[in-house]
């Protein structure tokens, strides 16, 4: 994992690192920067935590590879630990992996754990080759959605049919639905995610939210979610255009209970995604989804059945299925209700002890 950050895409390793713990393995991580709380706490479990200095050792390894050496790194720590297996997660397919041509040189077998690709960014040509060994090398390699095993394909001419499509965990908490809020004065529907527009696309949701059509409706949206460079520009925007009584900043939530004890659906205008924890979330909690066809969102979603799926990240394609569920709004309890079921009947309630067992096996 990369410094001390946390997200969705760290859940998944750290869960099943805390099962094989308990079930007795050893397990050992290599942390770039100031490990996060749940590192602290894997290594309070017993596992062995290794901390490296990340940006430093790329700038050296361009260094040395300018002078004709080629470097090896983590060595020192692989042959400390002396894995049988090596896990890498990467929150994003283009991710720098070096670590996978050290367990090449030193032939010890690794995976490849991957969270999120786009289709509309490609691999750099001066990186091409690096992420092409990197994956071709793979023992194991797995995805969260399907989609994003065909964009890794496409980007890097392999074929990845042996791949194997995992799932995500998600909040404990969530063990059934959540009572339905009363429609007041308007529907509600909460876009949970890191304020993002490049990742999470909050731009097109304000887009299409300052049509005349969109203004004159009952509907708020509010916003839920950390910072990460771009909350300035949803206030500005929301400001310039006046729209205070439509679109509000809740913040970052520590409970998606109380998120969607108040809110009616979810809306995730993604430009790209993996398996998105807000949609498993809220369609368990009986709450539908309109997000867009990126990750793993048609593969658990049926359009206009179970939730909304726009046909592509655009503001043109978001607001018409925005049209079809507004069409629809006095059947979302019943609609989310059927996410409901169909979230449980599609994706594992239990991903992180079945990914342990995918790894033992």
């Amino acid at each position: 994992m990369r410094r001390g950050n946390w997200g969705g895409s760290e859940e998944l390793w750290s869960q099943t690192a805390s099962i094989l713990l308990a079930q007795g393995h050893t397990v050992a991580i290599s942390n770039s920067g100031r490990p996060a709380a749940r590192v602290r706490g894997l290594a309070a479990e017993g596992a062995s935590v290794d901390r490296r200095g990340f940006a430093q050792g790329r700038s050296l390894r361009r260094l040395a590879s300018r002078l004709g050496h080629e470097p090896m790194p983590g060595r020192r720590w692989l042959r400390k630990v002396r894995p049988d297996f090596v896990l890498v997660s990467m929150s994003w397919y283009l991710d720098d992996v070096p670590i996978a041509r050290t367990c090449q040189a030193l032939g010890i077998p690794y995976g490849l754990l991957v969270q999120a690709a786009s289709a509309y960014r490609g691999v750099e040509p001066r990186n091409y080759e690096a992420h092409r060994a990197a994956f071709a090398g793979a023992a194991r390699i797995f995805f969260v959605s399907d989609q994003n095993r065909e964009i890794v394909e496409r980007d890097l001419a392999l074929d990845l049919a042996r791949a194997e499509i995992v799932d995500n965990p998600f909040r404990p908490d969530i063990e059934g639905q959540i009572a339905w809020p009363a429609v007041q004065q308007c529907f509600k529907l909460a876009c949970v995610a890191r304020i993002n527009f490049d990742a999470k696309g909050q731009d097109l949701l304000l887009q299409v939210m300052r049509t005349d059509k969109w203004r004159s409706r009952p509907l708020e949206v509010t916003l839920f979610g950390s910072d990460e460079g771009n909350l300035r520009q949803v206030r500005e925007t929301i400001d310039l255009h006046g729209l205070g009584d439509r679109m509000r900043i809740g913040g970052f939530s520590n409970s998606i209970r109380d998120v969607w004890a108040e809110h009616h659906a979810l809306i995730l205008p993604s430009r790209y995604e993996g398996n998105p924890l807000a949609m498993l979330e809220a369609m368990m909690c009986g709450r539908m989804a309109i997000v867009t066809d990126v990750g793993r969102a048609s593969e658990l979603t049926d359009d206009g059945v179970s939730g909304f799926i726009a046909a592509a990240p655009t503001a043109k394609f978001l607001d018409d299925a925005m049209e079809r569920a507004w069409a629809q709004r006095h059947d979302w309890q019943s609609i989310g209700t059927l996410a409901s079921e169909t979230i449980r009947a599609r994706h594992s309630v239990t991903p992180a002890a079945d990914f342990a067992g995918k790894l033992l096996a």
